[in-house]
Formats: structure tokens, C-alpha cells, sequence
């Protein structure tokens, strides 16, 4: 039962086949050939005879269907037209002793431009990478030399160009050198501004470079590029870096690309620390109050500020100043100040405040025997007055009675400044005076003074 229906459905599928050339071959071609007797009376009983015959119209055919396969196999007929496409910057494998030699004037990449049938270029295009551009220079030794780069087309139906199709390299012996590692740290500013980097330890102090002798030569320093962005820090401690890269540099800080260094990368452990220091924020007026009146009391909304800076920047900070306007000032008032960041400050955490000055009536005390202070001598020199009297003065301090009461004279200094000084000599000079309340004013009764200016022994 299976064999029959196996040989009904052969049947059926040579039936089909039978039908399909009849219609698509042998019937075409048949009203092709009476359609050229007809046009040149080709009447005669034999050609009647010939065309009548199906076996005849068969073979002829077969024998048109065989000339057409052929025509087109061997592109005599062409149903595709030839076209070109370019593979640009394909990579180039180089191969050759890495660990004997250096090689220069390697090329990026190369052009592939590959010729033929539109079919088979869209089938090369889809391959990426398995187009395969070589060059070989196992068997170069040092020198310089023209070599002609190899590629392995995966379609063979395909003709192509390289371009470049050669290059000229050269080839030299490869050298090593001990070299010091140093670190540079990069993109500190992106820190928080309370944080700072106080310390980089490289988990090496040398690296290996290695090239050619002359490159070798260009060859300044060797610097580990730590980044700071790589630490993702927000607080102070100690973070880790892994792959460190390393860069060589020549005498102008440019980077030598073409140089081998041995290891590549390093890891470095960075300490970030947060120094700051606390300091009081000390109000200075300005100018002269009005007649009459004095400054009885200065409050401030800060009154100590924190700094952060370096450590040397900090060790010369004392305090921070702001200055507020008073002249002609008669009655209370309030002012809206701005605290600047002092010089190498990276942060504050005030930057501004509110003082309020309270006035009251003005009163006056004289402070006797106010010892005089020598400043800005060049130490090359000592100076003295030139009798007692030259050497003490009496300061009238005005101010609020409540705050002359609590003043001293240790609270006060009249000081001459002789910086300009540089001769010996005798010199008139005038007096200073300031004291530490700022609130009170500090006047000398004796302007001048003279002094007798010495050799230091």
C-alpha cells in the first residue's frame, strides 16, 4: 500500500515536471519557430514535417535551454552588473618577535577595496571580521624594509586592492632600561573642597622601559597618572587605586606613546585628609565715629570661623578680619558683612554675618607711661630714644565709660616704625598707637620722637 502511494505521488511530481517544461520551454520555443516560418515562407514539407515532430522540438530545446546556461555561467551574459566596494581602516595584524625587536612605521590600517557581482560584495560586507589583513616580518631582521601587507579573502569570487598594498618599516633591536617612578596626581580640584590629598605611596619606585636605544634616549621620567576622580571619595581616609597608568614623558613634558614599560600599570595607595583650623572672626571698624559718641558693644552672628587650607597655609592664620564702616556713626546699627576666604583657603564655613553695633555717649582716659615699641629694624641696627621722655608716651583712649574702666595699659602699644631706616643715626619719628578692644579709640600725646639709630654690636 505504501509502494503505491509512493508511485501515485512520483507520478503526480513527473506529470508537474512534464507539464512545467511543455509550458515554460517547449511551447514557447515552438511558436518562436512557426512564428520565423511563417515570417520567411518557410513552407516547405520537410520543415512542416521536422516541426511537427515533439521529439524535434524537444531537443531543440534542450539544446537553446543548454546554450543559454552556458552564456550566462561563463558571464558571457550577465544578469548582475560588476560593482566596487571599500572596506576602510580594516585592522592589520603584524606579526613578528615582539620580545628581539621594535618595528616603526607599522600602519593603523588599511583600504580593502574589493571588486565584483553586487551578490557576492553584499555577502563580504556582511562577514565584519573576518576580512584578515596581514603583515609578515618573522622572517626581517633589523634594517629597513618594504613589505608587501597579505589578505586572506574569505569569497573567492571577489577581486581586491589594499591600500596601502606595501609599507616601509624599520626594524630595531629592542633595548631595556631601569627607569624611577614618579607620580603625578590629576583632577585634585574635583575634591570636596574641605578635602585635600596629603599623600601618594606607588606599590613601586622603578619600572622598566623598554624600545629602541635612540627612543630610549627621549625617555625624561616615567610618571604614575593617579586620578583622583577614580577614588570616588566623599570623606577623609585612605583609598586604593588599581591599573595605574603609567606614561613616559620627554625633557618638553610630551608623552612618548611608542615605548614599552614593564609593568604596565601600578597601584597606589592615597591618603585624603580634611585639615582645618578654628579661628575667632575679629570685627575692625573703619573711620571715626561722630563727636561725642562712642562704640559701647560689637556683636557678631559668627564668631569663630573654620578654615580649610593646607597645613603651612593654616600655621600663618591667626584670625579672619572684616571690616565695617563707622564713620560718623551716632547710633546703633546693623550691619551685613561678607567673610572673604583668606589667601590659599580652599573653604570657609561661614561666608558671611550679621554685626550690630550698640553707641553711647563718648568719655576720655589718659594712660601714662605707655612704653614705645620698635618695629621693622633692620637687624644690622639697634635704636634708642634719645632721653626718657623719648622713650615713654601718654595715650589718650576714648571710648565708652564702661569699657575704659576695664582697660589696661598692657592692653595698649605705641610703637615706631624705623623699616625705612638704613643708616645709623638720629631720627624723628612719629608714634603709633593701637589697642587690643577695637571698639575704643587710641591717640598719643607726643607725635614725634627721637631716636638715635646704631651699629648692632
Amino acid at each position: 500500500m505504501k509502494k503505491e502511494k509512493k508511485t501515485n505521488i512520483f507520478k503526480r511530481i513527473s506529470k508537474a515536471i512534464v507539464s512545467g517544461v511543455d509550458k515554460v520551454i517547449i511551447t514557447p520555443i515552438s511558436r518562436f519557430a512557426y512564428f520565423i516560418r511563417d515570417k520567411f515562407s518557410l513552407r516547405s514539407g520537410l520543415i512542416d514535417r521536422l516541426l511537427n515532430k515533439p521529439n524535434v522540438l524537444l531537443y531543440i530545446s534542450l539544446f537553446l535551454a543548454f546554450v543559454c546556461f552556458y552564456a550566462v555561467d561563463s558571464k558571457i551574459i550577465s544578469f548582475s552588473n560588476t560593482n566596487a566596494v571599500v572596506l576602510s581602516n580594516q585592522k592589520v595584524n603584524v606579526e613578528y618577535n615582539e620580545e628581539a625587536y621594535v618595528v616603526e612605521g607599522l600602519p593603523t590600517g588599511a583600504d580593502i577595496i574589493l571588486m565584483g557581482r553586487k551578490g557576492d560584495l553584499f555577502l563580504a560586507q556582511q562577514l565584519g571580521e573576518g576580512h584578515e589583513i596581514t603583515l609578515d616580518l618573522t622572517d626581517y631582521g633589523v634594517g629597513t624594509h618594504k613589505v608587501d601587507l597579505q589578505y586572506s579573502s574569505p569569497i573567492n569570487t571577489l577581486s581586491y586592492k589594499l591600500d596601502p598594498g606595501s609599507v616601509t618599516v624599520v626594524i630595531y633591536p629592542k633595548v631595556s632600561e631601569v627607569r624611577s617612578l614618579s607620580k603625578d596626581i590629576i583632577n585634585a580640584d574635583r575634591l570636596d573642597e574641605t578635602l585635600v590629598v596629603t599623600d601618594v605611596v606607588l606599590d613601586r619606585d622603578e619600572v622598566i622601559v623598554k624600545s629602541y636605544q635612540e627612543k630610549l634616549d627621549t625617555v625624561a621620567s616615567v610618571k604614575a597618572i593617579v586620578d583622583v576622580n577614580a577614588l570616588n571619595a566623599n570623606e577623609a581616609g585612605t583609598y586604593t587605586v588599581d591599573n595605574v597608568k603609567l606614561v613616559a614623558y620627554d625633557v618638553d613634558g610630551k608623552e612618548i606613546k611608542d615605548v614599552e614599560i614593564v609593568p604596565g600599570n601600578v597601584t597606589a595607595t592615597v591618603t585624603i585628609t580634611s585639615p582645618s583650623k578654628t579661628v575667632p572672626l575679629t570685627v575692625v571698624p573703619v573711620g571715626d565715629v561722630r563727636s561725642g559718641s562712642a562704640i559701647a558693644k560689637i556683636e557678631s552672628s559668627v564668631s569663630n570661623v573654620t578654615i580649610y587650607a593646607d597645613e603651612e597655609i593654616l600655621a600663618n592664620i591667626e584670625d579672619i578680619k572684616v571690616e565695617i564702616d563707622v564713620t560718623n556713626l551716632s547710633e546703633d546699627k546693623v550691619y551685613q558683612v561678607v567673610i572673604n576666604k583668606p589667601t590659599g583657603a580652599r573653604s570657609i564655613n561661614y561666608t558671611s554675618a550679621k554685626i550690630t553695633v550698640t553707641m553711647e555717649s563718648e568719655t576720655s582716659k589718659d594712660f601714662s607711661g605707655v612704653p614705645i615699641e620698635i618695629r621693622g629694624l633692620n637687624s644690622s641696627f639697634v635704636a634708642q630714644g634719645v632721653d626718657a621722655e623719648n622713650a615713654l608716651v601718654t595715650v589718650t583712649v576714648k571710648g565708652v565709660e564702661s569699657l575704659l574702666k576695664e582697660l589696661e595699659t598692657a592692653n595698649i602699644t605705641a610703637y615706631i616704625d624705623l623699616s625705612s631706616i638704613t643708616e645709623a643715626g638720629t631720627y624723628t619719628v612719629p608714634v603709633y598707637v593701637e589697642g587690643t578692644d577695637l571698639r575704643l579709640t587710641y591717640t598719643s600725646k607726643t607725635k614725634n620722637v627721637q631716636i638715635i639709630v646704631s651699629p648692632s654690636s
